[in-house]
């Protein structure tokens, strides 16, 4: 017998003794996991406040931020409502767009930002409970689809948003920028975005690419 002849049949006998639990089992989804990231973002770049809510509230805490006080008790309120896990995630253009999110700055982003919210739910009811409730998380929730249709913007909801039955986008432009936002549930996990001056198609690209990757998980 060959050499070659001899490594394939070892080669065949392993995966013939491959058993199913031999194989790595695939990692749960996360809100780290599915949250933003930089290929969903081209020429964007992740900012330094982004992370896990508990690390986000720290930092702000050690900061003295003054949203400190109103993020950490709408946590704490998110965790009674049955969440377990979010992640945070700010996204800019350039180090300047970066720093007028953290506060650090005054003024708005010159280059674009984009905001990002996913939380993971200890369950669907109590992930759909809390879609239901005028909750804001993190600056974010159902309040930002209201600014969109007092600024007289496009809002649409439901199937027709591509993100489910629980689905909210908007988009409008307010003194020459241009605002989208998107709100959605899908299975335990609920998510909020808001991007600033960038265009709607790679918006709502992002979030489907986000949306895509709860489905998969």
């Amino acid at each position: 017998m060959t050499r070659a002849v001899m490594l394939l049949a070892v080669a065949m006998l392993l995966v013939a003794c491959e058993t199913p639990y031999s194989r790595a089992a695939p990692k749960p989804a996360t809100p780290q996991s599915v949250i933003l990231q930089p290929g969903d973002l081209p020429g964007m770049h992740r900012c330094d406040t982004s992370g896990e809510v508990t690390a986000v509230l720290n930092d702000e805490k050690i900061r003295k931020s003054p949203a400190y006080d109103v993020n950490a008790a709408e946590w704490e309120q998110w965790k009674r409502q049955g969440a377990i896990a979010a992640s945070f995630a700010v996204y800019g253009r350039t180090a300047a767009d970066c720093a007028a999110a953290s506060g650090s700055t005054t003024g708005a982003p010159q280059g674009g930002l984009v905001v990002g919210l996913v939380v993971q739910f200890r369950d669907t009811n109590g992930a759909a409970l809390n879609y239901q409730r005028d909750s804001t998380l993190m600056g974010l929730g159902p309040r930002d689809i209201r600014f969109i249709e007092l600024a007289g913007g496009t809002t649409t909801f439901g199937q027709a948003t591509g993100l489910g039955a629980d689905s909210a986008v908007g988009s409008v432009q307010v003194a020459g920028a241009d605002y989208f936002v998107a709100r959605w549930l899908n299975r335990r996990f609920q998510s909020e975005f808001v991007g600033y001056d960038m265009a709607f198609d790679d918006a709502d690209n992002a979030v489907k690419d986000v949306n895509r990757r709860i489905l998969h998980a």
